[in-house]
């Protein structure tokens, strides 16, 4: 499995934690057919049964500064909506940093010198220390010691897109808070942080290590990279989907790590709908797909319409 094309799988699904988030993985849903495939829509208009009329859009988290785009469509539903709704509650930052770094360590005490030989650890820790573009990842690790492996991998991103950077998150947090507009939240830092403790730590571990010694080489993962953003730009939420099939493979309970979660979203969608108009803004990667929100809102009697004008 390529370490970067997971990562970058992870950009689409959900924010990093060096954003004060914890990265979700991919459905391993059959391919959906040709001819039943969604239209080509980071955006979705919802309604029907009793909801205020809400939109759902597709985020990739962290994306180059050029290739970030907010169209006039997505401009448009925005202002019509009274409240932002994303996986956590991005008005909460410090709160939900105070939790991250109570949940981040491992159980039963382990570090990372633990989970790697003398070799290994130190060519971790010099990477993290001297080599690392990120000023992150170097004010971090000293403190990180006993944190997960994939909390430290997700702090290594930025090495992946050249030049500044745009998260979503950030940009509609601030569009919110100039609208005057109320914030929620999907999940808490606890049921993010879930995700991480479906996945062994011994398999953290191996992933951090080779992440590290392919940046050695030079080798940053854009390539990888850069087909994800095709996807996005060109808005193709089950072709995003299709793409990451067979590279998470390795990395456990899928239904725990998406589907469950999806499933577990659609109840609060529609009664936080009933309330106000809302815009949801969660990681593209939850949307397409037979158990992706879109269609698990269509069954649940929605209209949902792509909106592209």
């Amino acid at each position: 499995m390529s370490m970067f094309k997971t990562l970058s799988t992870l950009l689409v699904l959900t924010v990093c934690w060096a954003c004060s988030y914890a990265p979700a993985f991919a459905q391993k849903d059959a391919p959906v057919p040709q001819d039943e495939k969604l239209e080509k829509s980071l955006l979705w208009k919802v309604t029907g049964k009793g909801i205020k009329p809400s939109y759902v859009f597709g985020t990739i988290h962290m994306i180059g500064a050029d290739d970030f785009f907010w169209d006039k469509p997505m401009q448009k539903a925005f202002k019509k909506t009274k409240k932002l709704v994303m996986e956590m509650d991005m008005s909460q930052q410090m709160v939900m940093a105070v939790q991250m770094m109570q949940l981040a360590p491992m159980k039963g005490g382990e570090s990372l010198k633990d989970l790697y030989s003398e070799e290994d650890y130190k060519i971790i820790e010099t990477y993290f220390t001297k080599e690392a573009t990120s000023p992150q990842a170097k004010m971090t690790f000293g403190m990180a010691q006993t944190w997960q492996p994939m909390l430290l991998q997700s702090l290594l991103y930025m090495e992946m897109i050249d030049g500044p950077v745009k998260m979503y998150e950030m940009e509609l947090t601030s569009k919110a808070q100039e609208a005057d507009m109320a914030f929620g939240g999907l999940e808490t830092v606890a049921d993010q942080m879930a995700v991480f403790n479906s996945i062994p730590y011994k398999v953290q571990a191996e992933g951090l290590l080779e992440m590290i010694q392919n940046l050695k080489k030079g080798d940053t993962g854009a390539n990888e990279f850069a087909k994800m953003v095709t996807f996005y730009k060109d808005q193709d939420v089950d072709g995003m989907l299709e793409s990451m099939q067979g590279d998470l493979e390795e990395m456990g309970s899928q239904e725990e790590m998406l589907d469950n979660r999806n499933l577990k979203w659609i109840p609060q969608i529609i009664e936080i709908s009933k309330e106000t108009p809302t815009f949801y803004a969660v990681g593209a990667g939850h949307l397409g797909g037979e158990k992706g929100v879109i269609r698990l809102l269509r069954k649940e009697g929605f209209k949902v319409t792509p909106v592209t004008k």
